[in-house]
């Protein structure tokens, strides 16, 4: 499935730096051994010709691999639903994926191969919100592009299974959900192998404020626990649904089993009373109960214990019994749980009513705290403009040079010259006032451990002279 805003790979392949095709293995090579993986990828401006329009999307570089022969080629591959697909292959260490939609989240890595042919190891992941490449002339900037859509649409409430006399198809329905633009479609996930994946479904609109959707090539008889995802055209998604149970059609309908015959297609009851239970420390956790259930087989049922997430559900194991401690979590967050009972013949029960638990406050994931400069902490800047006639582009490299992590922070420091200007950043909410500039985290890099450094930059204009910065704080302290 394509990456919503990314345009063609025959428009990616033109724009940029230049295409080298990976090199076949040579006819006969005794080669094996892979290259290494590539060094450390990072965001960096890749400067082009101002006016050059190569738009909007995100420039990578990163170190040289090594290879018993020789490296002859590096595939930049971008994360699609889960999946890492290629979308540009270069010679160099450096590449620009353009296309792209401007302030959307973009993952990447990179990998090496050899011309035998062998493929190394992937490099770290990026994560990079798209913006305007440095190909184009910060002085002459282009028209303000249209407000960017950051509003989800609502989760989709109501999730209930209907029948459909289709082989090996289950049918779902829900409330129609709403956005502040215009909702672009439903995203379908079944638990189907002990994970929650996407699911091609037939999803249509239906009068009044139902959706209606069939999910095909099931198992006959199996039972499977869905839910939904709504999204837009910004690419933006919606909370999830609650999980609903759907068994999928046989048809012809097989005749009921008789007594003995060993086929249980009976599901254990529906787990109710989900709380939380108090009087024991759990630093970053909850201890959950519920009611038991029976089974038609006189066996005591599984529990299974799922946690919602921004857009999914997390799986929190199976017990035994009606009781679960779930830890590592956020102290004093809300989370909401829902459980599902599980028979020895695998029949699925309805999933409880969604139960919303706080978090016991002193867990290790607690809030970060605001941003602060730990007392023995000590940072490297370094500042690297590329300049032309009236414009320029700035890479920033902030490292971490002390001997604890810093949770947040703000850069800050000031143009010698009145006429500099930042127009576009990236990697940091940049803003300025007269000729002082802040770059503040954003959530995703917001830590910075002892000896990691982080890449960020941005385009400028400047009028006269362009002269560097004489000084950089980090929250407030000075940087060497």
């Amino acid at each position: 499935m394509p990456v919503k805003g990314l345009r063609p790979a025959s428009v990616i392949l033109g724009a940029g730096l230049a295409l080298a095709a990976s090199a076949a293995p040579a006819v006969g090579a005794a080669d094996t051994t892979p290259p290494s993986a590539p060094g450390t990828l990072f965001h960096c401006p890749l400067p082009g010709a101002p006016g050059s329009g190569l738009g909007v999307g995100v420039s990578l570089c990163w170190g040289a691999a090594t290879d018993n022969v020789s490296v002859t080629g590096y595939d930049v591959q971008i994360k699609q639903d889960g999946v890492f697909t290629a979308v540009r292959t270069t010679t160099g260490t450096g590449s620009i994926v353009s296309g792209l939609t401007l302030g959307q989240l973009y993952t990447f890595r990179v990998i090496a191969r050899d011309a035998a042919g062998n493929a190394g190891p992937p490099s770290n992941e990026v994560t990079q919100a798209a913006n305007y490449l440095s190909g184009m002339s910060p002085s002459a900037p282009p028209p303000s592009p249209t407000p960017i859509d950051r509003t989800p649409p609502t989760r989709p409430e109501g999730l209930a299974p209907f029948s459909v006399p289709i082989n090996g198809a289950a049918g779902l329905t829900w409330t129609r959900s709403t956005d502040d633009v215009a909702v672009s479609g439903y995203d379908v996930y079944a638990w189907i192998d002990g994970a929650f994946g996407k699911v091609p479904a037939q999803v249509s609109e239906q009068s009044g404020d139902r959706i209606l959707a069939i999910v095909y090539d099931l198992t006959p008889g199996h039972d499977y626990l869905f839910y939904v995802v709504a999204k837009d055209a910004a690419g933006n998604l919606s909370a999830p649904s609650d999980l609903a149970r759907q068994r999928a059609m046989v048809e012809p309908p097989a005749a009921s089993p008789s007594p003995g015959a060993g086929t249980d297609t009976t599901p254990p009851g529906t787990p109710t009373g989900l709380t939380s239970v108090s009087g024991m420390d759990i630093p970053g956790g909850v201890f959950l109960a519920w009611n038991t259930v029976s089974d038609n087989s006189g066996v005591p049922p599984t529990y299974d214990l799922f946690r919602r997430t921004d857009h999914g559900y997390a799986y929190e194991g199976e017990n035994g019994i009606p009781r679960d401690i779930v830890s590592g979590l956020e102290g004093g967050k809300p989370y909401t749980f829902q459980v599902v009972a599980r028979d020895a013949a695998g029949n699925l029960s309805n999933p409880s009513a969604p139960y919303t638990a706080v978090a016991q406050s002193g867990g290790t994931s607690s809030p970060s705290p605001s941003p602060s400069q730990p007392s023995d902490a000590a940072c490297k800047v370094t500042y690297a403009p590329t300049t032309w006639g009236g414009g320029f582009t700035a890479t920033v490299t902030i490292t971490n040079t002390g001997t604890a992590a810093i949770a947040g922070w703000k850069l800050g420091f000031s143009f010698p010259l009145a006429s500099q200007r930042v127009t576009n950043g990236w990697s940091a909410v940049w803003t300025q006032s007269g000729a002082a500039v802040t770059a503040e985290n954003y959530e995703w890099n917001k830590t910075l451990k002892p000896g990691q450094s982080l890449y960020l930059g941005f385009n400028g204009a400047y009028t006269g002279a362009n002269p560097t910065p004489a000084a950089f704080t980090l929250n407030g302290t000075t940087c060497s």
